[in-house]
């Protein structure tokens, strides 16, 4: 296998955040504003360190400093330590080297790094940052591109004005080509407004677009929609392009994606106006199909809670084997893999697992830095079969936080998960991880040893709104007592991740609506699958001898 540098894979891998060492922070000028040269909108915040999140080898700015008993004067102000021609005041915004700490800087806009030499690939830069890896270096090597017959179609979005808030998902619906089966075998960003792009996702869209805004430009959150969620592009900063493993493509065309929707993050954390930007997607593509149509398979866990102040935190999400039995009706071959967290991951590990045992570690990163993280690719592919396991194991060190930190899209927030690109595709794989203790397999396959979770989902989907007016129609009556009798709310994990489904609101409306419907006892007599007889005597004790609404909140707690 080899290994090359990825800078990121999706969406809040992408993000920008800050967290170092606040004390050092303070003591040059602009101290928590110094911007990364590898991308301009986002913030280095160990200005001393090889790692811009701070902690570990210093740069040459960060041994200047120290050699200067960590303080800023005249002398480091006048000094420059990364050879580029301008002294460390006039990158940090001290030119006339006059700042105190305290004081604001006599300039807070315009500033550079102070430890890395500029402009990449200059004379004077050469041989200066070699400590610095996977930075600047943009080139796209693709060999496959240059292939007979290989075509090219841009998705670009119009000349967009950039809001005036630090973070925004923008979306566009574009038409793929479709006048005969084609393989989308690489991808090329197309950037317009490097100050403000944090990353770029394409979907391939299944469903229905036609409730998509077409023709413009439109907000919209973390995915690409129930109708568009197949990741089959990806670009982020320092990645040059996406070449794919010459045994898979994303298909295009008549049996294929039709249309594509092109998520841009947006990050303009100094809230500066005017900003416009015209990014895009150049996409390689071929009618010479590859043996293989692909996909990209997320594998994790959607919940995290970090305690603060903690240097080795663990949690982990599995694609379970009862998901992949569930899903998967052949064997699916891995070609690369990657590791994701935020700013807290500290290190990680992904396993496969055959029949409960250890088969083999897919990945391991004993220090994991979130700015560099790294791709895996398998030159003989790894097999997962039909019953298989993935685990995702993260430690996290929080000890520079005074505040809990949970699962969440902003780098400030955290994630744990693997990407895995492999083929051939299978439905309702590009999602198979866990939310908590239920297992979630794809977009529609739940699974949980309390109840039958697809059942309920479907079954009480639309519950809110069937109950709205009132509660005695048959069909929120029907959707209500469905909920009762599938005995999904006894499992405090299930109950918070339908709540998560469905809203906060869905289990207000069922415990207001079971008030009216027939006594809940009647899943004691009812036979099915999912009956609880257990709890069949103490439902019929407690209906006798509490009040009506006691009753109910009993009900929703055990059930």
């Amino acid at each position: 296998m080899t290994v090359t540098l990825f800078a990121a894979v999706v969406i809040s891998m992408l993000a920008s955040s800050v967290y170092s060492y606040p004390s050092f922070q303070t003591k040059i000028p602009n101290g928590d504003k110094v911007p990364s040269p590898c991308n301009r909108s986002t913030i280095w915040m160990g200005v001393g360190h090889h790692n811009p999140m701070g902690g570990g080898q210093l740069n040459p700015f960060g041994e200047d400093f120290e050699d200067n008993g960590f303080t800023w004067n005249k002398t480091i102000c006048q000094k420059d330590s990364d050879g580029d021609g301008l002294s460390n005041g006039q990158e940090l915004g001290d030119p006339n080297c006059t700042w105190l700490k305290g004081q604001s800087p006599e300039r807070t806009m315009n500033l550079s790094h102070p430890g890395v030499c500029e402009p990449f690939g200059s004379t004077i830069c050469a041989g200066k940052n070699t400590w610095l890896t996977n930075c600047g270096n943009t080139k796209f090597d693709c060999p496959a591109i240059n292939d007979s017959g290989v075509k090219i179609v841009t998705v670009r979005f119009p000349p967009t004005r950039v809001p005036v808030v630090e973070t925004t998902y923008i979306c566009h619906l574009f038409r793929l080509p479709n006048d005969s089966d084609a393989d989308i075998i690489a991808i090329e960003p197309v950037i317009d407004n490097m100050e403000i792009m944090h990353h770029m996702l394409l979907y391939g869209c299944s469903g229905d677009v036609s409730r998509i805004t077409h023709n413009e430009s439109y907000l919209c959150g973390m995915g690409g929609g129930m109708e568009c969620n197949s990741l089959i592009g990806l670009w982020g900063v320092g990645v040059a392009g996406q070449c794919l493993n010459p045994q898979l493509g994303f298909r295009i065309g008549p049996t294929g994606y039709q249309y594509a929707v092109l998520q841009i993050h947006w990050n303009n954390p100094m809230h500066k106006p005017n900003l416009t930007d015209s990014s895009g997607m150049r996409i390689y593509y071929t009618t010479q199909l590859r043996k293989n149509r692909g996909e990209i398979m997320i594998v994790g866990q959607d919940s995290l809670e970090i305690p603060p102040g903690n240097n080795n935190v663990s949690f982990s999400g599995s694609c379970a084997a009862l998901c992949t039995k569930a899903v998967m009706n052949q064997s699916v071959y891995i070609t690369s893999s990657i590791l994701h967290m935020h700013l807290l991951g500290k290190s990680g590990i992904i396993r496969l697992y055959r029949n409960g045992q250890l088969l083999q570690v897919i990945d391991e990163v004993a220090s994991y830095d979130y700015n560099t993280p790294t791709m895996i690719e398998f030159k003989t592919p790894i097999e997962m079969k039909p019953g298989d396991a993935i685990k995702v194991d993260c430690t996290f060190d929080s000890t520079l936080r005074n505040t809990t930190t949970y699962w969440g899209e902003g780098t400030s927030d955290e994630m744990c998960y693997g990407f895995f690109a492999y083929y051939p595709q299978i439905r309702d794989l590009n999602f198979c991880g866990q939310f908590k203790s239920v297992d979630v397999c794809g977009m529609k396959a739940v699974m949980s040893e309390h109840c039958d979770l697809p059942t309920f989902l479907t079954n009480t989907g639309s519950l809110p709104t069937l109950c709205s007016a009132n509660c005695t129609n048959s069909k929120c009556a029907n959707a209500v007592n469905a909920a009762l009798m599938t005995g999904c709310q006894r499992d405090d994990d299930v109950r918070e991740f339908i709540q998560k489904r469905m809203g906060s609101g869905f289990f207000d409306v069922l415990a207001k609506c079971a008030l009216v419907q027939p006594p809940p006892s009647a899943v004691c007599t009812t036979p099915g699958a999912n009956q609880i007889p257990s709890h069949c005597s103490q439902i019929k004790s407690y209906a006798g001898s509490i009040p009506l609404m006691a009753f109910v909140i009993y009900i929703l707690r055990q059930f």
